[in-house]
């Protein structure tokens, strides 16, 4: 079977060889009849548009209705021996996949499967369309929203995303007098005279929504000098480069969308919580003054009992538990105070300020022509009505939204190869290097800034040039083009963990490095332990924090010296201080004692024995110690199955290293299917463990094994290719 894993997988890799080498490019516009019906002439502008930019076009009309055909249909458009297409863009009312099985593409998303959820349980994800390699069953086509068709990601499959084109989409909804077909005509002359007029990239925009990335600044400080590395044109130039933090206003609404209307403005990111309708921006008033104070902990209260009241809970009961739990004065909860008219109403005023809404759109006028929504949910597609289409469809010049259609790890790489923006990378192309599953472009994916600097090349047409051209790229002026060449070779296999240690222990550009990291991530070997341990101490925040997380997901005790010297540093950042202790969880607490006795970080400190005794008193909360008895409970008879399933899930966000041998053994106790599953399922996330290869020889050993039932076998053999990257 490992033999035809590789055989299977050199043909794919030969066929993606073959499938780059053509000279000319094309791009695929597929729609729905009634929308080109519709919007023919302006579609039609629009495909001119593209062949502008050296791309032939395809409009295909969706006759089919069904993912599967037009699957087809773009892959054997994309495997042309002329003009093979580059991307796709999905316009109208284009079937939406919704995926399941496949939660370990995404970020974040780890909802339980729930058959009678199907829809909040599943990931909406092109990636059915642009990822050849991935295989699906169907499942069935939603009665309540017949464009939406449910798909599971297969055993057969590969398990890891790597798209072979890009895509987008440009799905409206009707609103107000206008319908959606009305919207999309308008969009399409935007985006043509957008792309007629083409701006270099010379102002950005970024943002920190309330609670994000702990509310870092350290965190922001790094991102700035970052993006000063990514668009060296932004040095020197007044207000090039904004930055706005939410706890800076009252309500930071209001200046954040007076800044994305400046005309000027080309790119804009915005780091945030979210859902479909809403961005969430500000926590509560910081308060300044006593009145303000007494304020705040009276909403504190009015919040808590509404929603326990809205929840059910009697109100009498949940009003006691708080006045005597805080022993403050009776008249704070008399029924006027909690729910009378005047006190709702302002209340409902303080939340409208708080966010930007959906029906914010439309007075709001968006001008920033790229907009990343660094966000949960702002893309869910599957909903009529959605933050990221409303940014493009509404007035203003915004032409493309880059946004999740789930929720979305906050410490993930968001704007990686973000400074090829500047250099005139398409925007298809920008996401289609940063696949994660619920990652999506709304808009044109063809939309390009013009170069800041003469390359001598088109960054678009150099993705097919050989190895050389791009070893020579590894030198290049630019970090953007250093960090992208990293990322283009190790696609290739054209570059070794070597070379890549010595880019990371050599380059003076935190962002070249921060790619060398986690490039080496898929490495995963001595090289990978060596970056992370110098990682885990580099002036760079990303990269501690990216080192951290990783150190966490891969246990190797040759760690262990890096992660205590930087856990007894000061100021690392409440992000890094955040993802260290969660790594730290991951590792065995004796090993961690022990070195830190050895390397006795606090001795230089004012209050040292204070400090080292605090810090080792820690290290029980803060290390593999604080699981004991959980792996216990698995293989224990009197545990409930809900409680044993509660316990291994948790697993998937907490690879425990030291337990696999126990964990493994924990399985061969456990009788139920759906247990046996679950619990496979979760060893799948253990993909960058130091003992992953033990694991996914023993659950190989498993799929082979025809005594267990087909569904638990399928479900081995996928978490033996998660753990083999295959």
């Amino acid at each position: 079977m490992k033999k035809i894993l590789k055989f299977i997988l050199a043909g794919v890799f030969a066929l993606s060889t073959l499938t780059i080498s053509a000279a000319e490019r094309g791009f695929a516009i597929v729609i729905d009849p009634i929308s080109y019906k519709e919007a023919k002439a302006e579609v039609d502008a629009y495909a001119q548009s593209v062949e502008k930019q050296g791309l032939k076009t395809y409009i295909v009309e969706d006759v089919w209705y069904n993912p599967d055909s037009i699957r087809v249909k773009v892959k054997e458009l994309a495997t042309k021996k002329d003009a093979p297409i580059e991307g796709a863009v999905f316009i109208g009312d284009i079937p939406v996949p919704m995926i399941r099985d496949a939660q370990h593409m995404t970020s974040a998303f780890k909802a339980k499967q729930d058959p009678k959820k199907m829809e909040f349980t599943s990931v909406p994800s092109d990636r059915f369309y642009d990822d050849f390699d991935l295989e699906f069953s169907f499942i069935e086509q939603s009665k309540e929203k017949p464009n939406q068709f449910y798909y599971s990601l297969t055993a057969t499959s590969a398990q890891v995303c790597q798209p072979d084109i890009y895509s987008a989409r440009m799905k409206s909804c009707d609103k107000g007098d206008k319908t959606k077909y009305e919207r999309l005509k308008a969009y399409l002359k935007k985006v043509v005279a957008q792309k007629e007029a083409t701006i270099k990239l010379s102002q950005v925009f970024y943002f920190a929504g309330q609670g994000y990335n702990s509310d870092c600044g350290l965190a922001r400080i790094d991102e700035k000098n970052s993006y000063y590395e990514m668009f060296p044109n932004l040095m020197g130039q007044a207000w090039s480069l904004t930055y706005q933090n939410h706890a800076d206003y009252v309500y930071s609404k209001y200046p954040l969308m007076s800044q994305m209307q400046r005309k000027d403005m080309a790119l804009a990111v915005l780091h945030h919580h979210g859902y479909p309708d809403t961005e969430y921006l500000d926590d509560n008033p910081i308060p300044q003054n006593a009145e303000q104070n007494l304020e705040a902990v009276k909403r504190f209260f009015r919040a808590k009992i509404n929603t326990a009241v809205s929840r059910g809970k009697d109100t009498t009961e949940t009003i006691n538990y708080y006045k005597d739990g805080y022993d403050v004065p009776e008249n704070w909860f008399s029924h006027e105070a909690l729910f009378g008219k005047e006190i709702s109403e302002k209340d409902s005023i303080n939340a409208v300020q708080m966010d930007l809404h959906l029906t914010d759109l439309g007075e709001y006028k968006p001008n920033a022509r790229v907009v990343i929504l660094d966000a949960c949910y702002n893309g869910a597609f599957c909903h009529d009505e959605y933050i990221a289409e409303e940014y493009i469809f509404e007035e203003g010049d915004c032409v493309v939204t880059i946004a999740n259609s789930v929720n979305s790890l906050q410490d993930k790489w968001c704007d990686r190869n973000i400074g090829m923006f500047g250099l005139g990378l398409r925007v298809g192309n920008f996401v289609k290097y940063n696949p994660y599953f619920e990652s999506h472009v709304f808009g044109d994916p063809t939309y390009t800034f013009a170069p800041f600097a003469k390359l001598g090349f088109n960054v678009n047409e150099a993705l097919l040039k050989g190895d050389k051209f791009w070893k020579k790229q590894l030198k290049s002026e630019y970090a953007a083009m250093q960090s992208f060449a990293i990322n283009e070779l190790a696609l290739r296999k054209a570059i070794t963990s070597a070379e890549i240690l010595e880019i990371f222990k050599s380059s003076p550009y935190q962002t070249v490095r921060l790619m060398a990291l986690n490039t080496l991530a898929t490495y995963k070997d001595d090289n990978y332990i060596e970056c992370l341990s110098l990682g885990l101490n580099d002036n760079f925040e990303l990269i501690r924090r990216f080192s951290s997380i990783q150190a966490g997901k891969c246990g190797d005790l040759r760690l262990i010296p890096a992660i205590v010297s930087l856990y007894s540093k000061p100021s690392i950042g409440q992000r890094v201080d955040f993802q260290l202790k969660m790594a730290m969880e991951m590792f065995p607490y004796n090993e961690l004692v022990a070195e830190f006795k050895k390397q006795d970080p606090c001795k230089d400190y004012y209050n040292a024995e204070e400090e080292t005794e605090s810090l080792l008193k820690s290290l029980k909360r803060f290390s593999d110690k604080s699981f004991e008895g959980e792996v216990e409970q698995i293989s224990n008879p009197e545990v409930s199955a809900k409680n044993k399933l509660k316990v291994i899930r948790s697993f998937r966000n907490r690879p425990l290293h030291p337990a696999v041998n126990e964990i493994i053994a924990a399985f061969e106790t456990i009788t139920e299917p759906d247990l046996q599953i679950a619990l496979i399922e979760t060893m799948g996330w253990f993909n960058m463990s130091y003992k992953r290869n033990e694991i996914a020889d023993y659950f190989f050993s498993v799929w082979e094994n025809k005594n267990y039932e087909e569904a638990v076998r399928n479900e081995a053999l996928k978490t033996y290719k998660r753990l083999k990257g295959l």
